[in-house]
């Protein structure tokens, strides 16, 4: 008897470590599996979160592409712009040259028509002169 009692005592003792390892594996199984879904749940955000990411960043690319044709149409048309310009810059020098010609040629027409009627205004200071002289050749 005394070795069914200590046979009993002894599974008695055995299954309470027994019972209370399995307390602590559950509980320390508990305690994984928590972090574990703590885990999947960082997961799945960071997941949520990645494609969220790569749809902003295709919106973005696309936005992206459109500003680079609207960048190389612009630079087109500027380069037409330019082309423009220095046309425009060529008759502007052309034009200069022409004011420059008819400028220079109206001081030479000012200076001449002044010529003009100063020998205009001599001539009839000769006139009256001659007048003048044939007066007095007539009196004596």
């Amino acid at each position: 008897m005394e070795t069914n009692e200590l046979l009993r005592t002894l599974r008695q003792i055995v299954r309470e470590e027994m019972t209370a390892f399995v307390e602590r594996f559950d509980a320390r199984f508990d305690a994984m599996s928590t972090w574990f879904d703590g885990v999947y749940v960082r997961l799945d955000n960071l997941e949520a979160e990645s494609v969220a990411i790569k749809a902003g960043l295709r919106r973005v690319e696309e936005r992206l592409d459109l500003v680079e044709a609207r960048l190389t149409r612009i630079e087109s048309e500027l380069e037409l712009v330019k082309g423009g310009l220095a046309r425009l810059e060529a008759r502007v020098s052309a034009l200069e040259a022409r004011v420059y010609s008819i400028e220079t040629r109206f001081e030479t027409l000012e200076k001449r028509l002044a010529t003009e009627t100063e020998i205009a205004a001599l001539k009839q200071q000769v006139e009256t002169m001659n007048e003048r002289i044939a007066a007095l050749e007539t009196r004596h």
